[in-house]
């Protein structure tokens, strides 16, 4: 009858520890219980369902709160000088839906706006590229620069290829 080998350690090749520096024993402290009235006396974490709701990150501007109409005749409008307007050239159907809606603020696809000197050379841009759409002609809606000041910024593309300043009504 054969026997079985006892099974020895894992890795036999390992050195021993020195001694005392295996495992030390744990020192168990006295335990202390708070009482009722101590956990009470600390301060509590408030109801988080009973606090108000942030706002609502604002998804656009109302009509009447912006000032935004339509400029009758942007072609007379004087190009020099600023003015307390931004401008917006837009197809007769998108105007007519801004009317009513008023301006949306999106990040993904924010409203470019200019001021009063880039309203010609963005009319002409929409003249060269709708040659042949004769039917419908653009529509120029300004509305308050301070009214929307804090959702705007810079549009360095059009900026450059207008030569007048162009923003970007994102929300920031």
């Amino acid at each position: 009858m054969e026997r079985l080998p006892k099974p020895g350690p894992v890795q036999p090749d390992l050195p021993a520890l020195p001694f005392g520096k295996g495992c030390k024993p744990i020192r168990s402290g006295k335990k202390t219980f708070k009482t009722a009235s101590s956990r009470h006396s600390t301060q509590q974490q408030p109801d988080l369902f009973a606090l108000p709701l942030p706002p609502l990150p604002r998804s656009h501007f109302l009509p009447d709160e912006i000032r935004l109409s339509v400029v009758p005749a942007p072609e007379k409008i004087q190009p020099e000088g600023e003015d307390a307007f931004l401008y917006l050239v837009v197809s007769q159907d998108r105007a007519g839906h801004l009317m009513a809606t008023g301006l949306p603020i999106n990040r993904r696809s924010p409203l470019m706006v200019t001021e009063r000197s880039g309203i010609m050379f963005w009319l002409a841009k929409i003249a060269d590229t709708t040659a042949g759409d004769s039917d419908t002609s653009p529509v120029v809606l300004r509305f308050k620069r301070s009214l929307v000041a804090q959702a705007l910024e810079r549009d360095p593309d059009h900026t450059a290829e207008f030569s007048t300043p162009c923003y970007l009504l994102s929300g920031n």
